[in-house]
């Protein structure tokens, strides 16, 4: 049991080292910075040198035996994936919105581009805006296509930060079975 939260331990840290080394190479960290209210990087760094830390102190507890060091690699790991829950609850964008799909700026007041449409066709009043022949026998002449549906392609980026939560999960149900034995 000691060596399967081993190895589990072993694939977590890979999986999150992988997203690390992603994030950084592809600007994460300036881009963080860069943002008002963007994620800590000591949240990020704080996660990663948890997890480390708690893998060398269980490698530890194999190579000596003492109950004491599982129990601290068990709260290491705790304080680990409480970070990862952090992590993962400010970088989830929520309310999610669709790609291309704007933002009004009040839920009861129109966005802007509706606003200064029906403003200027009738003297700056948005609600005395009316339809016109015209503009009704125009539509009819051009009228716009139905949007195609766009095939659903799967994005497989999505699955390695799921496996990586997935082995945080597992690692630590094993190693507090394993330290409890």
């Amino acid at each position: 049991m000691r060596f399967a939260v081993l190895i589990s331990w072993l694939v977590t840290v890979s999986l999150g080292a992988f997203m690390l080394r992603t994030w950084l190479s592809r600007g994460g960290l300036s881009r963080e910075r860069a943002r008002p209210g963007g994620l800590p990087p000591q949240l990020i760094f704080g996660h990663a040198g948890m997890a480390v830390t708690g893998l060398l102190i269980w490698v530890a507890y194999l190579a000596a035996g003492t109950r004491a060091l599982a129990w601290t690699a068990v709260a290491v790991l705790m304080v680990t994936v409480c970070l990862g829950l952090c992590t993962v609850t400010l970088w989830a964008p929520y309310p999610a919105r669709r790609p291309g799909e704007r933002q009004a700026a009040t839920l009861n007041e129109p966005p802007a581009a509706e606003q200064t449409a029906a403003g200027q066709a009738d003297g700056g009043d948005p609600l005395a805006f009316q339809v016109t022949d015209e503009m009704i026998a125009q539509l009819l002449s051009d009228p716009v296509p139905p949007a195609r549906p766009r095939p659903i392609h799967p994005n497989p980026a999505v699955l390695i930060p799921v496996a990586h939560g997935f082995a945080a999960i597992s690692t630590f149900v094993l190693a507090v079975m394993a330290a409890s034995l």
